[in-house]
């Protein structure tokens, strides 16, 4: 009985160290964001309450055609956050649209982060997506790169495109926990996988903005000390049962 008890002692040890430390759910509201005092062209956000208060530093881009990226204005409208780019004006240009260029929205996390849902507050005629998240060591320079090149930059990954965003039901994905400090969420826009559009996911007609977002944060992937410890004094544990098994 002691041997059994001391085997599931080791288990959720074990379990706990493998696991990590995940803090679920914050949330970010696009209404709460501000226009960076130092940084030009960034919205600075703060996750809502309850629980801890995480940092989200949100940049527009655009890139026309075959050009590269190129900073654009990112501003909270009625509905949500938008990109205007160089020359364009007026509604639905200040969406985050792919008319004339592919608008997106660069999200950089002070912490590990699962991106996981997104929410619309005003959508005109489709709303398509494209999400892709950077795990790179080199420093990130989304200017130097196109929407067709963009994954040939060790360390850029779609992780997925999806269609027919509305304002009514958040979009969920990311179900295997994907994370990364830098997220990219863009306009649709077929080149960046090289895959036609087919189905739903069309180019050039779509218009939204981005009211809020969500996930989970994953600060530690490496167990704390303590848990450790208490790994440690499993496998002695579990050594100690095997023993007396034998022995007796």
């Amino acid at each position: 009985m002691k041997s059994s008890a001391i085997l599931s002692l080791g288990s959720l040890a074990l379990s706990l160290a493998i696991s990590g430390n995940v803090a679920a759910g914050p949330v970010w509201n696009a209404a709460s964001c501000v226009a960076s005092k130092t940084t030009p062209k960034t919205m600075d956000c703060k996750s809502a309450a309850p629980g801890p208060v995480y940092s989200a530093a949100l940049s527009g881009w655009s890139a026309a055609g075959t050009a590269n990226f190129a900073a654009a204005d990112i501003k909270y409208y009625g509905g949500g956050l938008g990109v205007s780019a160089k020359g364009e004006s007026g509604s639905p240009q200040h969406a985050i649209d792919n008319k004339g260029g592919t608008d997106a929205v660069l999200m950089y996390f002070d912490t590990n982060f699962a991106l996981k849902q997104l929410s619309t507050g005003w959508i005109n005629r489709d709303a398509d997506v494209s999400i892709l998240r950077y795990t790179g060591t080199a420093p990130l320079q989304l200017g130097a790169s196109r929407v067709n090149n963009l994954l040939a930059v060790p360390g850029w990954e779609l992780v997925g495109n999806y269609s027919t965003l509305t304002k009514s039901t958040p979009l969920n994905f990311n179900d295997t926990n994907k994370t990364a400090s830098w997220w990219l969420v863009s306009a649709y826009n077929s080149a960046y996988n090289g895959v036609a559009a087919s189905g739903a996911l069309n180019n050039n007609n779509d218009y939204f903005k981005l009211n809020g977002f969500k996930g989970e944060v994953v600060p530690n992937e490496v167990p704390e000390p303590a848990t450790w410890s208490l790994v440690g004094l499993a496998l002695l544990g579990i050594g100690a049962a095997r023993r007396k098994a034998r022995l007796g």
